[in-house]
C-alpha cells in the first residue's frame, strides 16, 4: 500500500506542475507580446489610438482563446493521470499477486478483537489457516474445503479490485479530507480560544497596574 500511495503523490504533483507550467507559460507570451509592442508603436498620435484600439481587440481574444486552450489541456492532463494512475495500479496489483503466489503464503485478510488481539486469514497452499494472534499464535480452524477455500479466495480478490477502481479512490480521498478538515478546525478554534485567553490576561495586568498608579 506504501508504493501505490507514493505513486499516486507522484503522478498528482506531475499534473499540477504541467498544468501550472502551461498557464505560466501562457502569461509569458502574452507579456512578451505587450512589450514588444509597445516598443514598437509608432510616434504618431492618430497611429497610436488605432494601434491601441486593435491590440485590446487581439489581447482580448487572444486572452479567451488562451484561457480555453488551457482548460483544454488541463482536462486531458487530469484524464490522462487518471488513466495511467489506474494502469499502474492495476499493474503493481498483479505484480503483488505473482510475488504472493510464487512464496505460497498469503494474507487474505484478518479483523481485530481488541489490544493486540486479532483473527488472520493465512492462505497455504490449498489450504486456508485460521489463526488466533495474540501473546501467541494459535491456529482455531483449517479451511480445506475446496467450495469454502474459492468462496473466501474470490471475496479477497473482488476487494483488491475495489481498491483500485477510480471511483473508490476518488472516495477515499475525499474521506480523508473530510476526516483532516475537523482536526483542523479544531485546532483553529483552539488557538483562538488561547489568543483571547492570552489578550483576557493582559487586559487585566494592565487594568492592575493603572489602578496602581492611581493609588500611588
Amino acid at each position: 500500500m506504501f508504493s501505490i500511495k507514493k505513486v499516486l503523490q507522484i503522478l498528482l504533483v506531475i499534473a499540477l506542475g504541467q498544468a501550472v507550467f502551461s498557464g505560466l507559460a501562457a502569461k509569458a507570451e502574452s507579456l512578451d507580446g505587450s512589450v514588444k509592442d509597445f516598443y514598437e508603436q509608432p510616434e504618431n498620435p492618430e497611429e497610436k489610438k488605432t494601434q491601441a484600439g486593435s491590440n485590446e481587440k487581439t489581447d482580448s481574444s487572444t486572452g479567451t482563446d488562451l484561457s480555453f486552450w488551457d482548460f483544454l489541456r488541463m482536462v486531458f492532463a487530469l484524464i490522462f493521470v487518471v488513466v495511467l494512475l489506474y494502469a499502474t495500479l492495476r499493474f503493481i496489483n498483479k505484480k503483488s499477486r505473482a510475488y504472493q503466489k510464487a512464496n505460497h503464503i498469503e494474507n487474505i485478510g484478518g479483523t481485530s478483537l481488541g489490544s493486540n488481539r486479532s483473527v488472520q486469514l493465512i492462505k497455504v497452499g490449498n489450504s486456508i489457516l485460521v489463526l488466533g494472534v495474540g501473546e501467541s499464535i494459535e491456529l482455531l480452524k483449517e479451511i480445506d474445503d475446496e467450495d469454502e477455500y474459492k468462496s473466501l479466495l474470490e471475496e479477497h480478490n473482488d476487494k483488491m479490485e475495489l481498491m483500485i477502481q477510480p471511483g473508490n479512490l476518488l472516495s477515499t480521498m475525499k474521506k480523508r479530507f473530510q476526516d483532516s478538515t475537523p482536526v483542523s478546525q479544531g485546532f483553529s478554534s483552539q488557538l483562538k480560544s488561547e489568543l483571547e485567553e492570552l489578550s483576557k490576561n493582559r487586559k487585566k495586568v494592565m487594568e492592575e497596574l493603572e489602578g496602581e498608579e492611581r493609588q500611588r
